[in-house]
């Protein structure tokens, strides 16, 4: 699944599909101890210290949009609320007390999808150097084949990094090789791909963004 929003492309990266079949009540419900099994991974993670994981919910319904998503779970005589922020990103606490129960959304069953996402840790400069950005890559292979490990699926291969710069003309990402300097151009969407390669890896050259990006993603 794709959206059009930037930046929960930026997150989408891996999807686990929830299935019909586990949203059997009249409206979807979420059990905490799905949500339990995800933060016990993103703890399992926590060595990779260039990348950061997401829970993501969303609807199938392009006219429901992520933060009409309610939540809710009952605690002795009170309710407590959870909703998604604008690109689906959901929190939840750590409750090991919360095993049993379940989250009620105020969506229709068969309607919600939870996703996994991983993304790279927002940079600050405009200038990095090929490893340091390339180094994300074993990061995210780690990460992405413990998710598919968990989910009973093969791990994904991966080719090197989506970068999104700014949403506007003359978006580049330059690599400053000495035997070849090259300006990679970004889409109109912002995109640039930039694939791994091994004597690039062993110069270990600078490179330019135009402008800092908005986020960066592993590329299949």
């Amino acid at each position: 699944m794709l959206c059009k929003r930037p930046h929960f492309f930026l997150l989408a990266v891996l999807l686990s599909v929830w299935p019909a079949t586990a949203l059997s009540q009249e409206k979807a419900q979420l059990p905490y101890s799905m949500v339990s099994s995800y933060q016990e991974l993103f703890k399992s993670l926590q060595h990779l210290d260039l990348i950061s994981p997401s829970i993501i919910i969303l609807s199938t319904d392009p006219q429901v949009a992520p933060t009409d998503i309610l939540f809710k779970i009952k605690l002795a005589d009170d309710w407590q609320n959870f909703s998604p922020d604008e690109n689906g990103v959901i929190e939840f606490p750590d409750q090991p007390d919360w095993q049993n129960l379940n989250l009620i959304s105020n969506q229709p069953k068969g309607t919600l999808q939870l996703v996994i996402g991983f993304k790279a840790r927002q940079l600050s400069s405009t200038t990095t150097t090929y490893q340091q950005l390339m180094g994300l890559v074993p990061q995210f292979k780690e990460a992405m084949a413990a998710l598919a490990t968990m989910q009973g699926q093969p791990a994904p291969e991966l080719k090197g990094l989506t970068i999104q710069l700014p949403e506007e003309p003359g978006g580049t990402v330059s690599i400053l090789s000495k035997k070849r300097e090259t300006t990679l151009k970004a889409s109109s969407a912002g995109m640039v791909i930039m694939k791994y390669k091994q004597a690039l890896w062993d110069e270990n050259p600078a490179v330019e963004f135009s402008k800092v990006p908005v986020g960066i993603i592993p590329l299949q």
